[in-house]
């Protein structure tokens, strides 16, 4: 089996862009860099799934994610989600970009202890059959790094009822000093799904979270990137989701 291909938008000051590049090879993708300034589809011809990394794109100025969701290649994967040929799937400041370019529903307001945080998170994978979950249990327990100071999910009451009815609450958080417990979501099509955590900081034993192996011993980051590589090879083909 071929070694499916994963776009990794480099947005400038996207801290976490190279780490999400690493975890990819390690999960056995191949990771196709895409330009934000991209205004061409055939840029993303041989992909069938892209991460937006989290990391501060353009400084946070404005709002957390707001200048990266005007980068034109978003109305490219905005019309190539709408036709059905892609996922994009967003990681920490990624969601945010998401939900400001009205990709998924909701926002992200300050935390409710108003400060930065950059602490692990216990968190619960809630719905097992997304690109970015089925390479987990369902009801798995797995602890990730989750950071940032805007890092608090709102939506209003109907679409946080639409996302519940639906099932498209994939990770909960167990106790976020963000004040939400939503941590990850899917579009009603499943197309498009955001993560507030970096999983792609526990995915190297010594590097990762704290476990009870050690300290740095968590790679709990990997299954994301796994669920991300076998969901691009079932939709080439050359796998099954969730086997």
């Amino acid at each position: 089996m071929s070694e499916p291909n994963i776009g990794v938008v480099m947005f400038d000051a996207a801290t976490d862009a190279a780490s999400v590049i690493r975890a990819v090879e390690l999960a056995g993708g191949t990771p196709v860099t895409l330009h934000p300034k991209t205004t061409v589809a055939p840029d993303l011809a041989d992909l069938s799934v892209v991460i937006l990394p989290g990391g501060f794109s353009y400084g946070d100025y404005l709002r957390a994610g707001a200048l990266a969701a005007t980068q034109p290649i978003m109305r490219v994967l905005a019309e190539a989600v709408e036709a059905e040929e892609i996922t994009v799937i967003g990681l920490g400041n990624g969601f945010q970009v998401l939900t400001e370019a009205g990709l998924l529903p909701g926002a992200f307001v300050a935390n409710a202890t108003p400060r930065y945080h950059h602490t692990e998170v216990d968190f619960i994978i809630a719905n097992n059959s997304s690109a970015m979950t089925n390479a987990y249990e369902l009801g798995q327990q797995v602890r990730l790094v989750q950071k940032g100071a805007y890092a608090q999910y709102t939506a209003t009451a109907q679409e946080l009822e639409a996302l519940e009815e639906r099932g498209n609450v994939l990770i909960r958080a167990k106790d976020s000093a963000t004040g939400s417990d939503i941590a990850g979501i899917s579009s009603a099509d499943g197309l498009v799904l955001g993560l507030m955590a970096s999983p792609e900081y526990a995915i190297e034993e010594g590097f990762g979270t704290d476990h009870p192996d050690g300290p740095g011993m968590g790679v709990d980051g990997q299954g994301l990137f796994v669920s991300v590589v076998r969901a691009a090879g079932a939709i080439n083909g050359e796998g099954v989701v969730g086997e």
